[in-house]
Order: C-alpha cells, then sequence, then structure tokens
C-alpha cells in the first residue's frame, strides 16, 4: 500500500472550536482538491463531517515527511488555524492503518453517536466530489467502494441498521427528555437537509407540534407536511413558539444568534432548548447566557458508551467484520501492488540461470535436458523466497526493502512503478487502528 496516507482532525483528539475553524464546507472542496494536485497528490479525497476533516492520499510525489508537512500546513491555512493550534492534534496513519481506520469510519464505529449511519452518504458525497475533480484512481478508488460496501454490510448484518442509531435521532432524543413536562410542545427545526429529514422522520408520531424553518420556504413545507412552515425572516417569531429548538444547516456562520433568541424569550416563562447539530456551529453560543435557555453542542451529544446490550452487541460484531474486511482488502492491493515487482524479481532470476545454463553447453557429453530442469528448480527456490520478501514489503509500505530487491537483482524502478517517493514511518507498536500524532 505505497503511498497510501491519511492526515486528519478528529472529535476524539480535537475541541469543537478548533474542529469547526478546519471544517471544509462543500463550495471549498473543489479549490482545496486543485491544491492538492498542484502539492503532488494524484489521488485525494476530503471528507469534512461534523466528527472529522480527513485528507485521504492515495499517490504523491513527495516523500513522506514533505507530504506530511505539506497537508498540515494545508489544513492550517485553509482554516486560519495555527500550527501550534494543530500541534499534538493532527492524525497522521499510513498503509495498512489508513484502511484499518477508513473501514471503521464507514461503519460508524469512530463517530460521536457510535454506528451512526449517516457517515456512509458522507463518505459517498466525498468520493464522488473527490471523482468529479479526476483526484481518484487505482488505490483510493479502489479502497473508498470497498470501504462503504463494508459499512453497508456491517448494518445489515448487524442490529445496528435497526437500532438506526445516528445524531439526527441522538439531537431528538436527547431534546425529547426536556419536553417531559410540557404540554403540547413545539419542535422547530432550523433546516432543511439530511439531518434535518432525520430529526423530522424520528419525531413522527411523538406527537409534538411541528415546525420548519428554511431558507428555500417549498423545501421547508415538504418537510413540515402537516406542520408549520417559519420563513426564516420570523424566525423569532417561530423561536418564540417553541420549546425545543434542533439546527441543522450547511451554513458557515450563525443562523440562530443571541438577539433572536433574547427577543423569542422575552416575557416568556417556558424554557427553551437549543441544540446545534451542525459545523461550523449555526448557533451563537451566547445563546447559553440567554436565561431560560439550555444550549447543547455536538460535544453534548457525543456517545460516552452504550448502556443498551444490544446496541453493545451489535457494535462489537460490527467492530469484527470491519476489520476483518479491511484485511481481506488490505491483502488483494497488496497482492496487486506487488504483483509488477514480483513478475520482474522472478523474470530476472529466470535470465540469471538461463544465462549461466548456456554456458554449460561448451563443457562436453552432459545432460543438459536434466541440468535445464535442475536449474529452473533452483530458480523457482530461489525466486520463492524472494517473491514473499517483496510481498512483505508491499504489505509494510517498505519502499526501501522493495527498492533494495530491485537492486539486488537489476530490476530498474520504473519497470515495477517505484518513485522516489517513500511513506512516512509509523512506529510499529502503533500498527492498527491506531494513529499518531505529530508534532508541527
Amino acid at each position: 500500500m505505497t503511498g497510501l496516507t491519511m492526515v486528519g482532525v478528529t472529535h476524539r483528539g480535537a475541541p469543537l472550536p478548533l474542529l469547526e475553524r478546519v471544517a471544509i464546507s462543500r463550495d471549498k472542496r473543489p479549490g482545496l482538491l486543485a491544491r492538492l494536485r498542484v502539492l503532488g497528490c494524484s489521488e485525494a479525497v476530503l471528507l469534512s463531517t461534523c466528527s472529522r476533516v480527513e485528507i485521504y492520499v492515495g499517490n504523491a510525489s513527495l516523500g513522506a515527511n514533505e507530504l506530511v508537512e505539506g497537508l498540515v500546513n494545508l489544513l492550517a491555512g485553509h482554516s486560519g488555524a495555527t500550527l501550534d493550534g494543530l500541534r499534538g492534534v493532527v492524525e497522521v496513519r499510513a498503509g495498512q492503518a489508513v484502511v484499518d481506520h477508513l473501514f471503521e469510519v464507514t461503519a460508524g464505529l469512530s463517530s460521536r453517536v457510535l454506528g451512526e449511519v449517516e457517515i456512509l452518504a458522507q463518505t459517498r458525497t466525498a468520493f464522488r466530489e473527490a471523482a468529479a475533480a479526476g483526484m481518484t484512481g487505482p488505490v483510493l478508488g479502489a479502497l473508498f467502494p470497498a470501504a462503504m460496501r463494508s459499512g453497508r454490510q456491517v448494518r445489515a448484518a448487524t442490529s445496528l441498521g435497526e437500532y438506526g442509531r445516528s445524531l439526527a435521532h441522538k439531537a431528538v432524543d436527547v431534546g425529547m427528555t426536556s419536553l417531559a413536562r410540557c404540554p403540547d410542545p413545539m419542535v422547530l427545526i432550523v433546516g432543511s437537509g439530511h439531518m434535518a429529514h432525520a430529526a423530522v422522520d424520528h419525531l413522527a408520531g411523538s406527537g409534538v407540534q411541528l415546525a420548519v424553518a428554511a431558507r428555500d420556504e417549498v423545501y421547508a413545507a415538504r418537510l413540515a407536511g402537516s406542520g408549520a412552515v417559519c420563513p426564516m425572516p420570523s424566525l423569532i417569531w417561530g423561536i418564540a413558539a417553541a420549546d425545543l429548538l434542533i439546527c441543522a444547516t450547511s451554513a458557515a456562520q450563525h443562523v440562530v444568534t443571541v438577539d433572536h433568541v433574547s427577543q423569542a424569550m422575552r416575557g416568556r416563562t417556558r424554557p427553551l432548548t437549543v441544540i446545534d447539530m451542525s459545523v461550523p456551529r449555526n448557533v451563537d453560543s451566547a445563546v447559553a447566557h440567554v436565561p431560560g435557555v439550555t444550549l447543547i453542542d455536538l460535544e453534548g451529544l457525543s456517545d460516552a458508551g452504550t448502556a443498551d446490550p444490544g446496541v453493545a452487541a451489535a457494535l462489537s460484531t460490527g467492530a469484527e467484520m470491519a476489520r476483518a474486511a479491511a484485511r481481506d482488502f488490505a491483502e488483494g492491493l497488496t497482492a496487486r501492488e506487488a504483483g509488477p515487482l514480483i513478475a520482474a524479481l522472478r523474470r530476472r532470476v529466470g535470465e540469471i540461470f538461463d544465462h549461466e545454463f548456456a554456458g554449460t553447453r561448451s563443457w562436453g557429453d552432459l545432460d543438459h535436458e536434466a541440468l535445464s530442469r535442475m536449474s529452473h528448480a533452483f530458480a523457482g527456490r530461489l525466486a520463492h523466497r524472494t517473491t514473499v520478501m517483496a510481498r512483505q514489503a508491499a504489505a509494510a509500505g517498505d519502499i526501501e526493502a522493495m527498492r533494495a530487491l530491485c537492486d539486488m537483482f537489476d530490476v530498474p524502478l520504473a519497470e515495477v512503478g517505484l518513485t522516489e517517493a517513500s511513506l512516512p514511518r509509523v512506529d510499529p507498536a502503533r500498527a492498527g487502528n491506531h494513529a499518531h500524532r505529530i508534532a508541527v
């Protein structure tokens, strides 16, 4: 898996304020993909969700350290975050660890809400954006579809699909607990995208009154169904009537401001719960200081685990399935990558023995047919050990070992697709799903 690298920031290591600064909005992704191409990356995918911002690179013309430095600088320059702010937070993975990680991600096993399903659609969108920009190839073009298939299989083969775990569902469940003593409660959904739809679907049958506010009132009306539509210019009115507000938009700025909420709460005695599912945050954090208002952001929605034994069992089974699928994929990819090297080495070993055997024809009356069989048997035995070494080097992403094999048998590097680029070195003690954090 030579050249396979991931650099990113996730909710597991970065605070929400930093994560929202690093987040890449959809309109910015084509430009950043173009910059990655200029940087020397021939394959790259940008995955930006409420839980993570990750850059996956399949092939690059840069050396390991130069590539990682370039990717970190790209994140810092895009977000305005300082390198000091990213120090100890940026995660770097290479080779097998990238495969393990992405299969874990698509199964929802590293999400804020464990087992959540939204990540599949988000990963599919990221991959399609990269493909549209011409930034997918033999490595990422195989890795991402395989990881998405694995994610779907995990949900189909376990009860995770039945439990319907998602960030939107978690937001509704948390919000509904605040309405336990509220007669005839009103829920206001701000947004009309996928997350807003999921929240409305989860509210079905709950008996609450529903209102939807969105920039496009046609979409808002479709989403609200028999509920009410709140025009965005009348957002204060909608907040004043609501007992629970769930905000889920793709805006890059505050949609619900402290002024909105302060005006809506004047003269009212009922409490208001506000849940912000967006990154960057769409609700001004100062809303938390308005009397009578409880503000919950993504950090308040993160799973600390689950007490439901059924969910816990499904997550455990899903993790085993994801690990097995990642291993199978990596073995197949390694075999494909090692193929040209193995073929070249075996061909060269055969040529060496054929050359030496040709010299025996001047030795007189010998059984040349028997000698030919013997020499080719020796060649096969030597090539077998060389094949094993080549596979091991490819699996470890050890370009130096692969280069040494080429040098040993005088095989041109270009013949087997090797370049001067080398992979980031990952401490073997941190193998598997663990990333190492870098000081930048």
